[in-house]
């Protein structure tokens, strides 16, 4: 039981103060003025009386000191209620800022994939661009195959991934919309006799061993190669091991390796001569889900595209479904 200020035995009500009275009270509290109060939120003055009324009943006690001709001031539970009020105001007003800025595409999270090399791509470019925008908003990033950028994606570990050697969908669960197309380069050691050619052609590769990487026996970028080759016979490696160690191991001798044109930093004892041939390049895709509506996803997509356009012509086939 609890005596409220007129002296009165009362029971604690099971009933909660709405945020509209809370928001009342404080406006009184910080006006010192029933009819000021009123002013500040619009209403008529009954009306603020008849909320802090109701207010009064819920907390079981007078929350202000009413004298004629002076201001109002707080009683004891007015002052033992009015910090946890202005906190709980200010939480709720964080809470909508935040939903809004969500809504506005300015804050909130995104999880980014994409496959290894892009990084001096369009992509990078987009995603600058993006986080300059969008300062606020908290990106983490996923660099993997892309077997294992599919799987993220269908867990729903990732809200989009950027591409290459991703497998044509007919599922209709994701969007795949081709952004760029992505020139094949061979890397080589400067002392090969093949780095005195400005380019070279598919069949210049028969003569190399030709170093692939292979992430956890993923076969995409061999298909890849190899289907694009055509009838030339190429001697393919398989190494499970990071692009820069694939780097290494030409600079070594052991081989030549094919890579996307973005991934080829200049690098001490290595040349990347492009293959001028038929097929020598790779699609690059944007892939999310069909039903999701993330509106953070859709800006960093805008300012990614924007990137591919000015490095190059639009893609003929823009999106798949």
């Amino acid at each position: 039981m609890l005596r409220n200020e007129r002296g009165k035995l009362s029971r604690r009500s099971t009933a909660r103060p709405d945020f509209n009275q809370l928001e009342t009270f404080l406006k009184v509290a910080e006006a010192r003025s029933f009819a000021e109060a009123a002013r500040q939120l619009g209403v008529s003055q009954p009306a603020v009386s008849q909320t802090i009324a109701r207010l009064e009943e819920l907390y079981g006690g007078d929350l202000f000191e009413r004298r004629r001709g002076a201001p109002v001031a707080l009683t004891p539970i007015g002052r033992a209620v009015l910090p946890t009020v202005k906190l709980l105001l200010f939480t709720v007003d964080r809470h909508i800022d935040r939903a809004l800025a969500t809504a506005q595409s300015k804050t909130g999270s995104l999880a980014v994939g994409f496959y290894p090399g892009l990084t001096s791509s369009p992509l990078s470019g987009g995603i600058a661009e993006f986080h300059k925008a969008c300062p606020d908003v908290q990106l983490r990033f996923v660099e993997a195959s892309p077997s294992e950028l599919h799987r993220q994606l269908n867990e729903r570990v990732l809200d989009i991934t950027f591409t290459a050697l991703f497998p044509e969908l007919t599922s209709g669960a994701v969007v795949q919309e081709r952004l760029w197309e992505e020139p094949l380069v061979v890397g080589i050691r400067d002392d090969h006799p093949l780095a005195t050619r400005e380019n070279l052609r598919w069949v210049d590769l028969s003569s190399l061993s030709i170093l692939l990487r292979s992430h956890q026996g993923d076969l995409a970028a061999y298909r890849a190669v190899t289907s694009r080759a055509g009838d030339q016979p190429l001697d393919c490696e398989l190494h499970d091991v990071s692009r820069s160690a694939l780097i290494e191991m030409v600079r070594l001798g052991l081989g030549a390796a094919i890579t996307l044109s973005s991934a080829s930093v200049p690098r001490d004892g290595i040349a990347f001569r492009p293959i001028v041939d038929e097929n020598a390049f790779v699609g690059i895709d944007a892939v999310w889900p069909k039903d999701d509506r993330n509106p953070l996803r859709h800006r960093l997509l805008a300012c990614v595209r924007k990137h591919a356009s000015a490095a190059q012509p639009p893609i003929s086939t823009a999106s798949r479904d």
